[in-house]
């Protein structure tokens, strides 16, 4: 069934127009990865889909009672409200839906069925946002991407830009919709953040449509790729892989059919020009007619232009070690981030520094950069190395001023023409490059900080997060600079595609350590996926042991509680703890059926499903409450 679809939108912006005669139909189940160049249109699209936005002219169509989670509808955040509150809170459809539903039983016991229906659509988008274990959902949710039980607690009020994007994803993923649209949702996030959402988005029972610079990420998730370019969207079957191959050749065959055309009219044209006015003149006019009639094929446009970056570096230094960290020990204000921290960068190579939000990353390369002081032990950099940082706060561009003048200001003796040259190349073309830096978007300043940093000879880059907020054509730009870059990088990225592309190693940041892996990125995943499955059963495998010894009687009984009455017995927690996700798992089948078409359209199937569902969850809560109860 048909969601939402756009016919022939037009959006002007001054007398340009940015979308111009877009279409798109978005149905159930649909998962849509948006891609595009930066200014192509892709947030205006979503938007107007969303329904928060309208286009010039062209029709906007959606299905009755439509529910969408998108970025524009997130709640204020208020001091003295803490993160868990302000996602439960959330945009206040959790409640609104529950209670259209209790409204619903009634005509579903007297067999309406056009209440039935209802109650199936608004059901899938009640699971979507966390059903009747809603505080459990969002706790989950606020885990995957990064706030921990402490970071639970924090009040909004003094959250970053970061983490109050973390908390606006938050709520999106448990807002009840039938429709979730996202806008570049791996911002902000780590390695175990992003495969959260992954995993989230590939079970999300509504559909989801994304727009996203991620490659790796695109290829999880997506069934479709729309790209939006020109002021239309074109769509393509898979993945991005697959939308890449296509995309590659349909070029190949439009410049095929252009050029055989070409070959075609040349040669028609030929033939009249020498015979019009000779003997086989009727010919000749016969074929000047046929031409007149043909329908010319566009000459194909290619692709866009990208980023053109040439990092300067390398002043003879191959072989040696550039920095060498003996028993190092990071903090930031009273916390220790890095204790007996010890590692070696080598020139020339290209050093991946991962790990969690949070550990200590950013701090890090703040060090190598000198911008922050090591707490203890020993740091040593090779003398007059130059250095080149760049930062996710953009610190390096100036207030005020233009995007020629923040270029300006690195050498004054340089002219205009070579400083537009320049500019050009990171994509400030014509009147861009007067353009005031605080009136730029966030991948116009990424495109500025890099236009800068590769201005000047480097022989040691630190970058952290590069790729944040630049469209697919800068990321590839960049992975391709990397590879080319004689000199050394440090790099902090949550792209795991480029981190495969261009680094050697990994350096992983993880409670305070570092942990080093040859062979990059696959190593360090594999070896971390061994350990985290190791653990799960050596604590299986412990609980295991001490339920068997309390079961032969080898260690004293158990006290009771005097509250409740129970025994504790790690055993039977266990079991009740089993049951709890058996219900959960069957729940969660129902609630599935129940959206089916073959079902909804039923009197009898939805009775059937829906009692099922109301025994199983009354069942499910008395679970839970024992859970919550045990002594």
């Amino acid at each position: 069934m048909t969601l939402v679809t756009l016919e022939k939108i037009v959006r002007r912006f001054a007398d340009d127009p940015i979308l111009d005669g877009l279409s798109l139909r978005v149905d159930e189940g649909d998962r849509i990865g948006v891609v595009g160049d930066n200014g192509a249109g892709k947030t205006t699209m979503v938007r107007i889909l969303a329904g928060v936005d309208d286009g010039d002219t062209g029709q906007r169509n959606c299905r009755k009672d439509l529910r969408i989670a998108y970025g524009a509808q997130m709640p204020k955040m208020p001091a003295g409200t803490t993160i868990l509150e302000l996602v439960l809170r959330g945009t206040g459809e959790h409640d609104a839906l529950e209670q259209r539903m209790r409204a619903l039983e009634g005509g579903m016991a007297g067999g309406d069925e056009v209440a039935l229906r209802e109650y199936g659509t608004l059901q899938a988008a009640f699971e979507a946002g966390g059903g009747y274990d809603r505080t459990h959902r969002v706790e989950k949710v606020l885990d995957g991407i990064g706030f921990d039980a402490a970071a639970r607690g924090k009040d909004v009020a003094v959250l970053s830009g970061g983490e109050k994007s973390r908390v606006q994803l938050a709520i999106l993923m448990t807002t009840p919709a039938d429709l979730l649209i996202l806008d570049e949702p791996t911002n902000h996030l780590d390695l175990a953040g992003i495969e959260f959402v992954e995993d989230f988005v590939q079970r999300y029972p509504g559909a989801v449509v994304v727009v996203s610079h991620d490659r790796r990420f695109l290829d999880r998730i997506a069934t479709s790729i729309v790209e939006v370019g020109d002021g239309v969207a074109n769509r393509f079957k898979g993945n991005f892989s697959h939308y890449a191959q296509q995309r590659d050749q349909a070029l190949l065959a439009q410049a095929r059919q252009y050029k055989n055309q070409r070959e075609f009219l040349d040669k028609e044209m030929d033939y009249i020009r020498r015979n019009m006015a000779g003997r086989n003149s009727a010919q000749a006019k016969g074929r000047l007619k046929r031409l007149q009639r043909l329908q010319l094929i566009d000459k194909p446009k290619g692709r866009r232009a990208t980023m053109r970056l040439s990092f300067g570096g390398g002043k003879g230094l191959q072989g040696q070690a550039i920095v060498e960290a003996e028993d190092l020990t990071v903090k930031i204000g009273g916390r220790t981030l890095l204790e007996h921290g010890t590692f070696r960068v080598w020139f020339g190579e290209v050093l991946a520094l991962l790990g969690r939000n949070g550990t200590g990353k950013t701090t890090l390369l703040r060090l190598l950069a000198g911008r922050h002081p090591a707490a203890g032990g020993s740091l040593k950099i090779a003398q007059n190395l130059r250095i080149g940082y760049f930062s996710q706060e953009k610190s390096d561009l100036p207030l005020q001023g233009t995007v020629l003048e923040a270029l300006r200001e690195l050498d004054r003796t340089v002219d205009e023409r070579e400083l537009r040259d320049h500019l050009a190349m990171f994509l400030f073309c014509g009147d861009d490059v007067d353009k005031p830096v605080a009136e730029l978007s966030g991948g116009e300043k990424q495109r500025l900080s890099l236009a800068r940093l590769v201005r000047s000879q480097f022989d040691l880059l630190l970058m952290d997060e590069p790729t944040n907020h630049l469209d697919v054509a800068g990321t590839e730009g960049l992975e391709q600079a990397l590879k080319e870059y004689p000199g050394t990088v440090v790099l902090i990225t949550h792209d795991r595609q480029l981190v495969e592309e261009v680094a050697d190693r990994v350096l992983w940041f993880e409670d305070g350590g570092l942990r080093t892996f040859d062979q990059g990125l696959e190593q360090c995943q594999r070896v971390l996926a061994d350990e985290r499955a190791a653990a799960k059963a050596a604590e299986a495998a412990a609980r295991e042991k001490t339920a068997k010894k309390q079961g032969a009687g080898e260690t004293p009984p158990p006290a009771k509680a005097v509250e409740t009455g129970k025994v504790r017995n790690p055993l039977l927690f266990q079991k009740l703890e089993e049951r709890i996700m058996a219900i959960e798992d069957e729940l969660q089948t129902v609630r599935a059926a129940m959206i089916a078409p073959e079902n909804y359209a039923s009197v009898v199937k939805m009775k059937d499903l829906q009692a099922k569902e109301a025994s199983l969850q009354q069942e499910l809560t008395a679970a839970y409450a024992q859970w919550e109860n045990w002594r």
